[in-house]
């Protein structure tokens, strides 16, 4: 007997939050893509010591998007393989992958799993018996060159509706749906990232993204599936922003600064977003510790 798989739903290895880390602030890239990833000397590691408990901190936003990637893979992972006439216990129920993935992850989670399981059913129940496409892929990673650099994007969802056309899914959790979430979502660089592998790979075929927007906040679900307005100079000049972010990674090692020496934003826009404080803010305000 098989042991029913469970999905990984996280970032792709050079995707776009890479990219507009070091747009945003290169010194947040230096924490994220540096220090914490390539390994670092006795003084960094102290560092890390000293702020690993503000950095596990429930993030409830993030938390639950995280909980609701997973359970949504799930389920459409599993009608995939009904479609193709394979077998969906090949992977676990959406309830139960949420539910070992709390179990495993502990921290913040397990506060959580309920609510998301019932956010999960309640979107099922709404389009399970009225979805009439095939799916073609589920949280699968697509990949390009551009300008010389690879470019990586891990698509939540890729259908093929009844006229042959393919369309992209993203899912976005939010405490509240807005109608400026449509417009918000239209210059995100990871969506037009995505828009751009999807229609390197599809061409013709492709005939768009939609945010398939879901409301997990106070246990009030809802649901909708708005599709992006156009931004075609964005789009087109989507793969020179790549290449000036690559560049602009280059340019900074090879200056080999220490890692806490990084240009910073010093921008309270940037060093406080959607999700409170950046969680890097105590390193670039305090510096490393003096051992």
């Amino acid at each position: 007997m098989i042991e029913p798989r469970i999905l990984f739903t996280g970032p792709s290895p050079r995707g776009w939050h890479r990219l507009q880390t070091v747009l945003e602030c290169p010194q947040k890239f230096a924490w994220e893509y540096r220090w914490e990833r390539e390994g670092y000397d006795d003084q960094y590691r102290v560092m890390a010591a000293s702020y690993r408990q503000t950095e596990e901190e429930d993030k409830p936003g993030l938390n639950r998007g995280t909980l609701l990637h997973l359970g949504l893979a799930h389920y459409y992972a599993r009608l995939r393989e009904t479609q193709n006439g394979r077998d969906p216990e090949l992977y676990l129920p959406p309830d139960a992958a949420i539910r070992l993935f709390c179990e495993a992850q502990g921290g913040p989670y397990p506060q959580h799993c309920d609510g998301i399981i019932e956010c999960v059913e309640g979107y099922i129940a709404k389009y399970g018996s009225s979805d009439r496409f095939k799916i073609l892929h589920v949280e699968e990673m697509f990949e390009a060159n551009i300008g010389g650099y690879s470019f990586t994007g891990r698509l939540d969802l890729v259908v093929e509706d009844s006229r042959g056309r393919v369309w992209a899914f993203d899912h976005k959790g939010t405490g509240r749906i807005e109608s400026k979430h449509r417009e918000y979502y239209s210059v995100s660089g990871q969506l037009l990232g995505y828009r751009w592998l999807a229609q390197g790979v599809y061409g013709e075929r492709f005939a768009g993204l939609r945010v398939n927007l879901i409301q997990h906040g106070n246990n009030d679900w809802k649901y909708e599936r708005p599709q992006l307005l156009q931004a075609p100079a964005l789009l087109k000049q989507f793969p020179q922003t790549v290449v000036d972010a690559e560049q602009r990674i280059l340019e900074l090692e090879a200056q080999e600064r220490p890692y806490d020496q990084w240009p910073k934003a010093m921008n309270e826009m940037t060093c406080f977003g959607r999700y409170g404080a950046c969680k890097h803010i105590e390193k670039c305000k305090w510096g490393a510790p003096q051992e």
